[in-house]
């Protein structure tokens, strides 16, 4: 059965569902917040749980499939030769497998952020064209996108809070 989900399950069309995927969760926050249905879909375990299944097969597959990088790794224990400079970093991203693991990692990660920052806005009463940008460059280029958000929520709000 593996077989015949990993002939289905190509690379290319989990990087294209993973993609189109989120598109719609990214209108839904930055148009619509308050509506329930946004409520349910973004706070909710189903979407972060579609996508670590997804990590997790892709992961798999490159496992078990492949001699890549991390296969090597864990074989002779070089566990932190990743972090050893930018040159292993390209070297790691040039296979398309981790290559797509690390753009479902980032989809991930800048979803969760756009999600608590169209969260913490509903909750500071945020006028919603003030939380449109930086939304959309969480979607594009996450921190940055979270970082003009607190400066716009330090400016609005007259604080900035370090804990809820």
């Amino acid at each position: 059965m593996l077989n015949s989900l990993k002939d289905f399950f190509t690379l290319e069309m989990i990087y294209h569902f993973t993609n189109i995927g989120v598109i719609p969760l990214w209108i839904l926050l930055a148009f619509l917040p308050g509506w329930n249905g946004t409520k349910v879909l973004i706070n909710s375990i189903l979407v972060p749980l579609i996508l670590s299944l997804t990590y997790f097969y892709v992961f798999y597959i490159y496992i078990n499939t492949s001699e890549g990088i991390f296969s090597n790794i864990l074989d002779k224990g070089k566990t932190f030769e990743l972090y050893m400079g930018i040159d292993q970093l390209k070297k790691i991203l040039s296979d398309k497998n981790v290559l797509l693991l690390f753009w479902i990692h980032f989809l991930t990660a800048n979803l969760l952020l756009g999600a608590w920052i169209a969260t913490d806005a509903a909750k500071n009463k945020a006028l919603q064209f003030i939380v449109l940008v930086p939304l959309v460059l969480t979607y594009f280029v996450g921190p940055i996108g979270l970082g003009v958000y607190l400066i716009l929520r330090l400016l609005a709000a007259q604080k900035l809070k370090l804990f809820d």
